[in-house]
């Protein structure tokens, strides 16, 4: 972990101020390298059900194991950290919008094989990207990330709206 000692100890990462300070830093950098980033920031699905249905234990396990998921698909030069109770964000280095897809792709598929025994199985998330070809910097990256990902939410949302009133 590159970013200093864990703010979060429940999954033992960096916080929501190191990772935005981490942007501004990186950002730096980037406007002398010119290096393609990309902004990955994701909202983990039902965690107040698992709370509410199995105990804070097994609500801060997800966590954990979301945790988990993501540090087994990053690469090493890529960062993680917990920005909200059931939120990450992940910055990953020399990566384009293609790249990244692929990688949101192996990350969700990690997630659920590391949930498949869990009792709130399939975990799942809501999951935005933004990359720096589509965005001048990368805190309009994060920006444009966290509208898809609550996009992403609202239509699960209103479908089970719809679906809970057929």
């Amino acid at each position: 972990m590159k970013m200093g000692m864990p703010a979060d100890p429940l999954a033992n990462l960096p916080g929501a101020d190191r990772f935005d300070a981490l942007l501004v830093r990186e950002e730096m950098r980037r406007s002398r390298t010119g290096e393609l980033m990309a902004v990955a920031l994701l909202d983990v699905d039902g965690i107040r059900g698992v709370n509410a249905r199995y105990g804070a234990a097994a609500g801060t396990h997800v966590l954990r194991l979301c945790a988990v998921a993501l540090w087994d698909t990053i690469r090493a030069v890529d960062e993680i950290a917990r920005t909200g109770p059931d939120e990450f964000a992940v910055l990953l280095h020399a990566t384009d919008a293609k790249s990244a897809n692929a990688w949101a792709d192996r990350f969700e598929d990690a997630l659920e094989r590391a949930g498949a025994s869990h009792p709130a199985a399939p975990l799942t998330c809501a999951l935005g990207l933004a990359d720096t070809t589509e965005e001048p910097t990368l805190m309009q990256a994060a920006t444009r990330a966290r509208r898809r990902m609550e996009v992403i939410q609202t239509v699960r949302k209103l479908r089970r709206a719809r679906e809970g009133g057929s």
